[in-house]
């Protein structure tokens, strides 16, 4: 999703819909360990109890974000549409490095 993508989505998002697309996306990046100390270790301890085959690591022990993953995640923690949850981790990404998933795929710099 680019920018305009993510924002049109998400503007019809309620405030609390926010906060729980904002801490379900937390979830998933302590569950499969690129985040720690952000959440209680019973929050964290639950979801790895719940959704093991998410976790995944390459061959240095290091995790792998994964985009499937990371939605599916997020829609059985918040129960909200795909859409909306695709949208929050797309907005993050863009966030965080200052491009949209689509350009960076484009530029070749990420691959889903």
């Amino acid at each position: 999703m680019n920018r305009d993508e993510f924002e049109a989505v998400l503007q019809d998002a309620t405030e609390e819909q926010l906060t729980a697309l904002d801490e379900a996306h937390w979830r998933y990046m302590s569950l499969i360990g690129i985040v720690s100390d952000v959440l209680p270790a019973e929050v964290v301890a639950g979801d790895v109890a719940k959704f093991p085959e998410m976790i995944k690591r390459d061959d240095g022990g290091l995790p792998i974000f994964k985009d499937a993953d990371c939605d599916e995640f997020m829609v059985a923690i918040t129960g909200l549409p795909r859409e909306f949850c695709t949208a929050w981790k797309d907005k993050d990404f863009y966030e965080l490095h200052g491009e949209s998933v689509d350009d960076a795929a484009a530029s070749g710099e990420f691959s889903s």
